[in-house]
């Protein structure tokens, strides 16, 4: 605890910036399988008000089910105070190519592979930690057929 007020504590600069980039890590909690997730995210920010973000994940196996994520989604960017960071609403296009191991008796694994396409929708907090450091915290419900999914998610960002 002690460590999150120190960061917290930190000087930062404006929270969303016309034209800025941020390239990251992430990972978090799916409730399809009730797994980890991982993945790598982007932002960059169109206006002060606008950001568009994608985003690639791998849902580990658990199961027997695994997946990778591709999203893209535009984030709208709402200051908190002055410098505190912001909270920002999502919406988005997903797809998720889920695969579903089948263990059959005298056959090898049997898996099959269901892509979908479908939508995002969620919200996240993020603040500086220094001028090239974002860190997030980001809430989502993806809606995809047979797949539908929520995602909860902690990312660390370079900002450049």
């Amino acid at each position: 605890m002690a460590a999150l007020i120190a960061v917290l504590a930190l000087p930062s600069r404006a929270a969303a910036q016309k034209g800025e980039a941020v390239f990251g890590v992430q990972t978090g909690y799916t409730s399809t399988n009730e797994s980890a997730i991982a993945g790598l995210f982007f932002q960059y920010g169109l206006t002060e008000n606008l950001r568009i973000a994608p985003e690639l994940g791998c849902v580990f196996r658990h199961k027997d089910l695994d997946a990778f994520t591709a999203d893209i989604n535009v984030q709208f960017p709402l200051r908190l105070g002055t410098n505190q960071g912001e909270l920002y609403p999502l919406a988005g296009l997903a797809v998720a190519s889920w695969t579903h191991h089948h263990v059959i008796p005298d056959m090898d694994d049997v898996s099959t592979r269901s892509t979908k396409v479908g939508a995002n929708v969620g919200a996240g907090f993020q603040f500086n930690a220094s001028p090239t450091l974002k860190i997030k915290i980001e809430a989502k419900y993806t809606i995809v057929s047979k797949y539908s999914t929520f995602v909860a998610a902690v990312g660390l960002g370079y900002i450049f």
